[in-house]
């Protein structure tokens, strides 16, 4: 599952089903390893993925909007948002976390 990189900071996330963000940076090693592990795993529960680069505009515009982004010192940084809230944050790449919290959800 190849994440879609989130151009409109504006739009509602986890709405219609979770969505997961990853924030973090194209010079960021393990973003890049993570990116790769995500392109061959299937989630168990339909979701939506996305990045965003902390240092392009929308990045800076997304800080604007959520002061707690400000506070984030490690990336990748993932923050998992159902019915439009977020429900769970950490940071790194760990596909087994990821994958025990969306299992929460299905019960």
């Amino acid at each position: 599952m190849d994440p879609q990189v989130l151009t409109d900071v504006d739009r509602p996330l986890g709405v219609n089903r979770p969505a997961l963000l990853i924030l973090g940076r194209p010079t960021c090693d393990d973003c890049q390893a993570y990116y790769s592990r995500l392109a061959s795993w299937t989630p168990s529960v339909p979701l939506d993925v996305l990045t965003l680069n902390l240092r392009a505009p929308e990045g800076a515009a997304f800080s604007a909007r959520y002061s707690w982004v400000k506070h984030i010192d490690y990336v990748p940084f993932n923050v998992l948002f159902v019915n439009g809230e977020p429900v769970d944050q950490w940071t790194g790449g760990n596909l087994d976390r990821l994958e025990s919290i969306l299992q929460t959800l299905e019960g």
